[in-house]
């Protein structure tokens, strides 16, 4: 999808659309833990032993990867040589980006986390997605 469709159908999103995603905001705010089990596990017994079992995290991240799909805010682009989103992410500053931008950054997180098993759940407890997704909510509100 070219960025001024992916422009077009982000304009179409009627303010219902948005709200699926902008109601996981006070949830996401209020959870401390976002693994329910998984990781990795060393045996107390041998300290060169350790165990690695798949993370399962909580609903909200479920919910959120869910309605991203849904909404078709994926955005098809290589994530992988996104050097630009890279550096956006390390100075944390998402304010002042655009929805594009910041659906990408999103978008990042999603995929990484098939190739990272718990990448995801770590953008939600550093508190990387909520202010992300804060930011598009003001873009949008703001349209």
């Amino acid at each position: 999808m070219e960025t001024e469709s992916i422009s077009t159908h982000i304009e179409k999103l009627s303010m219902n659309d948005w709200e699926k995603l902008f109601a996981l905001i006070p949830i996401i705010e209020s959870t401390k833990e976002f693994v329910i089990e998984g990781g990795v596990t060393e045996d107390e017994n041998d300290p060169e032993s350790f165990t690695i079992a798949p993370i399962t995290e909580v609903k909200v991240v479920f919910d959120f990867e869910r309605i991203m799909y849904k909404l078709g805010l994926i955005i098809p682009f290589d994530w992988i040589e996104w050097d630009e989103g890279r550096e956006i992410v390390e100075k944390g500053n998402f304010s002042n980006l655009d929805t594009i931008t910041l659906l990408k950054t999103l978008t990042a997180f999603i995929r990484n986390n098939r190739f990272c098993d718990g990448a995801l759940a770590e953008r939600f407890e550093d508190g990387t997605v909520e202010k992300v997704l804060r930011e598009v909510k003001k873009n949008v509100e703001g349209q």
